[in-house]
C-alpha cells in the first residue's frame, strides 16, 4: 500500500477546534489508519496539539504545522510540500469520516494509472439557502442558480463509469491526490487574499488541463457540518466587505480558466455573482454588500482576463 498523508486545514481558533474534534475522532476510526496526519494551521497553541494527541500519538508522522498567518492556499502549499506520502489527502476541518472513508479512496487509485485524484461522497448535513425553500422565492433562486458554473456546466462533465464511480471535472475540500501531479500542476494559486473562495476548483481544473482524470468514488463519503449560508450572513452582517473578497477569489478562479468552461458560461457566472450580492444586501439590509459585491466580482473579472492575457 502507498503511505499517504492526510492535511487538516484549520484556522485553529474558536469553534473551529469542535469541528477539528470530530474530524480527528472519525480519522482514527478508520479501518485504514494515516501514515502520516498533519494539521496545517494559522498557530500551533497547546489547544491544537492537545486535541491532535488525544486521538494520536505526538510524533514526527503526526503533528501541527503552523504558519503564522492565515491563507488557505498557502497553508496548504506549505502541508504538501512537508508531507511525505504518495498520496495527499485534502480535508477541511469541518468534515467527519465514514469509517472506510481512506480505504475506499486508496482502492479507487489503483484502477488507473491516470487517476490523479479521488473526490468523496460530501452530504451536507445541514442543507441552507433559498434555493432547498419552496414558494416563489425558492423558485426564483433556483432559476437564478441556472446561471452558475455549477449547474450550467460542471454536472454535463461527469461521465458515469460504473455504480459507484464517476469521472469529475472539479472537486472540494474532501479529496485525495497524488502529490507528483499537485507538484507538477503547481499546487495552489497564492495570488489570492482570505476570504478566498473557489481554489479547489482551480487546482481541479487545472489537473485535468494537465491530462489527468479525477474520479469520484460514492463509496467513500464525508459529513460537511457547517451552515454554510449562516456562517456568511453573520460574516456579511459584520463586515460587507467580506463578499468582496469571496466573489474577487471565486471570479477570478472561474475565468481564469474560461477556456475549459466556456466563454458565455463563465459571463453568465459573473452575472450570476452579481445577482447573488443583491440578495444578500436584501437579506442583510445592508447596501454597502451589494457595493462590495459587484466590486469584487469586476475586479476578479479583471483578473481572470490578465492572467490569460499574460499565459496565452
Amino acid at each position: 500500500m502507498r503511505k499517504f498523508t492526510v492535511i487538516i486545514l484549520t484556522t485553529g481558533m474558536g469553534e473551529r477546534l469542535r469541528y477539528l474534534d470530530g474530524l480527528l475522532s472519525s480519522l482514527s476510526r478508520q479501518t485504514v489508519k494515516p501514515s502520516e496526519l498533519i494539521v496545517a494551521s494559522e498557530v500551533s497553541n497547546d489547544g491544537l496539539r492537545r486535541l491532535l494527541g488525544k486521538y494520536f500519538c505526538s510524533c514526527e508522522s503526526h503533528r501541527v504545522i503552523a504558519t503564522g498567518y492565515w491563507n488557505k492556499c498557502k497553508t496548504a502549499n506549505k502541508a504538501i510540500r512537508e508531507s511525505t506520502g504518495e498520496i495527499i489527502f485534502l480535508l477541511e476541518d469541518d468534515l467527519e469520516l465514514k469509517d472506510d472513508f481512506i480505504e475506499e479512496m486508496l482502492k479507487t487509485f489503483s484502477l488507473d494509472s491516470r487517476i490523479g485524484c479521488v473526490y468523496s461522497k460530501c452530504i451536507w448535513v445541514y442543507p441552507e439557502g433559498l434555493r432547498s425553500k419552496g414558494g416563489i422565492k425558492g423558485f426564483v433562486a433556483r432559476l437564478i442558480s441556472r446561471l452558475s458554473i455549477h449547474e450550467s456546466v460542471l454536472p454535463r462533465h461527469v461521465k458515469k463509469i460504473n455504480e459507484y464511480l464517476y469521472e469529475v471535472s472539479v472537486f472540494t475540500m474532501s479529496v485525495a491526490c497524488r502529490k507528483d501531479v499537485l507538484l507538477k500542476i503547481g499546487l495552489y494559486d497564492e495570488s489570492v487574499n482570505e476570504p478566498i473562495s473557489g481554489e479547489d476548483y482551480d487546482l481541479a481544473l487545472r489537473i485535468r488541463r494537465s491530462g489527468y482524470k479525477i474520479v469520484q468514488n460514492v463509496r467513500a463519503v464525508s459529513y460537511h457540518h457547517t451552515r454554510q449560508v449562516s456562517k456568511k450572513l453573520s460574516h456579511l452582517s459584520m463586515n460587507p466587505e467580506y463578499l468582496r473578497g469571496l466573489n474577487e477569489s471565486e471570479v477570478y478562479f472561474i475565468v481564469k480558466n474560461r477556456n475549459m468552461l466556456g466563454s458565455c458560461s463563465t459571463l453568465l457566472h459573473v452575472a450570476y455573482r452579481i445577482l447573488e450580492s443583491i440578495a444578500w444586501a436584501s437579506r442583510t439590509r445592508r447596501p454597502s454588500t451589494l457595493i462590495y459585491g459587484v466590486a469584487g466580482t469586476i475586479e476578479g473579472l479583471a483578473k481572470g482576463l490578465m492572467f490569460k492575457w499574460q499565459t496565452n
